[in-house]
């Protein structure tokens, strides 16, 4: 149990670095804002890439479609879509609910932490038996 708990505490600071912070800060301090699709890349997973204003500023930014948007093969250049910014930085952006991105990545964590230590723990443990009963 301690090594189930070890493996996944390791995992959990591994994977959940990626997006995790990131999705916080949009969900706390992020603002909508309607941007326009310039172009789609439905076959780089789902990427729609993005423009929008702030401040009479003009910004470009690249994410994945869904959660919230059409998904990539349902947009075409000149669409709206929603995207989050943030104020402080307006360069850092993504498309759709962010709601729906944190629930996500949220659920997809826990599945990891939760399931890759039992199996990694299963296969050591298969190998160790098969070792014990070769060399025994």
């Amino acid at each position: 149990m301690v090594l189930y708990v070890i493996l996944a505490s390791v995992l959990a600071v591994i994977v959940g670095h990626f997006n995790i912070p990131r999705y916080w800060r949009m969900l706390h301090d992020g603002y909508a804002t309607h941007a326009i699709v310039v172009r789609t890349a439905c076959d780089n997973h789902g990427s729609v890439y993005y423009r929008f204003e702030v401040s009479g500023r003009e910004y470009a930014g690249v994410g994945n479609a869904g959660f919230g948007t059409p998904e990539c093969d349902h947009l075409k250049a000149g669409d709206q879509i929603a995207v989050y910014y943030l104020p402080s930085d307006p360069s850092v952006s993504l498309p759709g609910q962010i709601r729906d991105r944190w629930d996500n990545e949220l659920i997809s964590v826990f599945l990891a932490i939760t399931i890759f230590p039992a199996l990694i723990i299963s296969v050591v443990r298969r190998n160790l038996r098969r070792w014990s009963h070769a060399a025994g």
